[in-house]
Formats: structure tokens, sequence, C-alpha cells
């Protein structure tokens, strides 16, 4: 029982992209304990906002609901980092949607802050590129299965 085509190998994942999702899976890890604390203990974050900041009124469930917001986009930032730790497309466009949707929270709330906006943005380019890389590193070895395959044919 012969095999006229050959399984493609797997592709090892390379060390920046490993690289870049170590730093992803820390930083959405970090936030999303944050707002998952928030969330859970709304009642007395808000009230010590309220008192010390006064920035703006924080009743506690605004607060709830903004907890629950940034918990949900950095744990869909998680998981979209753990599909690119698998090397998969769709873990990017997760993380890149997810980041996109935090910094519309953030500019709604906040206003401008540059710093954010550079840092997301500096990500989603590092993760595009090392995506690019992958994904010509696997059409490469693609096609030279095929052209294997057909010499010896």
């Amino acid at each position: 029982m012969s095999s006229d085509t050959k399984p493609i190998p797997a592709l090892k994942r390379p060390f920046f992209l490993t690289f870049l999702c170590i730093i992803g899976f820390t930083y959405t890890t970090l936030f999303s304990i944050l707002f998952l604390m928030g969330m859970l203990y709304s009642t007395g974050i808000s009230g010590i906002l309220d008192k010390y900041l006064q920035i703006y009124d924080l009743s506690r469930l605004n607060f709830f609901f903004f907890s629950m917001g940034g918990f949900l986009v950095f744990f869909a930032s998680f998981v979209g980092v753990f599909l690119m730790w698998k090397m998969q497309w769709l873990g990017f466009y997760i993380y890149t949607i997810s980041a996109i949707i935090y910094l519309g929270m953030e500019v709604m709330i906040e206003g401008f802050y540059p710093p954010d906006i550079i840092i997301n943005s500096t990500f989603i380019l590092l993760f595009f590129i090392s995506f690019l890389y992958v994904w010509k590193r696997k059409r490469t070895l693609k096609r030279k299965l095929t052209e294997t395959t057909v010499a010896e044919k």
C-alpha cells in the first residue's frame, strides 16, 4: 500500500513567534486577571476610585461592566495568542480584533493615549510579520515536496 503523495511535515514554530507569544501570554493573562478581579470586587474598588481619584462618576454597575468588557477583550486576546502559538491565522485575526476593540474602549473612556496605540499596533505588526514568514516557509516546503514527488515519478 504505497502512497503517491507525501504528508507535509509539521513546521517548527520560529523563535521570534515563540518569543512574541510568551510576551502575549504574559500580557493578556495579567490584564485578564486584573479585569476579573475588578469584576469580582467591583463594589470595593469603585468606592476607592470614587473617593480618592474622583476622575469621573464610577458607579458600581459602570465599573462592573467596564471590568467585564475588559476581561472579555483580554480573554479573547489570550485565545488569539494561544491559537497563534499553534500557528493558526485565526489567532492573529482574533488578537487583532481584540486589540482594536480595546483601543476603541480606551479612546471612548480616557481619550487618545499614544503609548497604548503604539504598543498594540507594534505587536499586531510583529505578529503579522512572523506569520508571513511561517506562511512563506510552509509554501516553500510544500513546493519542494511536490517537486520531489513529481521527480520520483
